[in-house]
């Protein structure tokens, strides 16, 4: 039998890693404007964007993680977050937030584990 515990630590590391990996610099840089997410009182959004005459249509489909949700112009996410009751957020300080959220989550549960 696998302790729950153990497990959940495990999923939450790796998850802080990733978040973290791609926080580093790197070589490869994106379009500087599109940097932004939208963000409600659950988490980021993520959206399907389909096509509509010269324009795109967003369409909130659930929720992901800072760093793989869509990421737009600083003013789209702000009107976004507007249509959707949420805010605009800078996708690396969200990014940060949910990595250092995941490592308290992870010394809690050690603590735990070890009382």
């Amino acid at each position: 039998m696998t302790n729950p515990a153990a497990t959940l630590i495990a999923d939450f590391r790796a998850a802080a890693d990733e978040i973290e990996a791609r926080l580093a610099p790197s070589a490869c840089a994106m379009i500087a404007s599109h940097k932004w997410i939208v963000i409600d009182d659950f988490g980021p959004l993520t959206f399907t964007l389909t096509p509509e005459g010269k324009k795109h249509r967003a369409t909130c489909t659930g929720h992901g993680s800072a760093h793989k949700v869509n990421r737009f112009t600083k003013a789209d996410a702000e009107h976004l977050a507007r249509a959707c009751n949420a805010r605009a957020a800078f996708w690396a300080d969200a990014a940060r937030e949910e990595a250092a959220t995941l490592r308290r989550h992870i010394a809690a549960l050690e603590a735990a584990c070890a009382a």
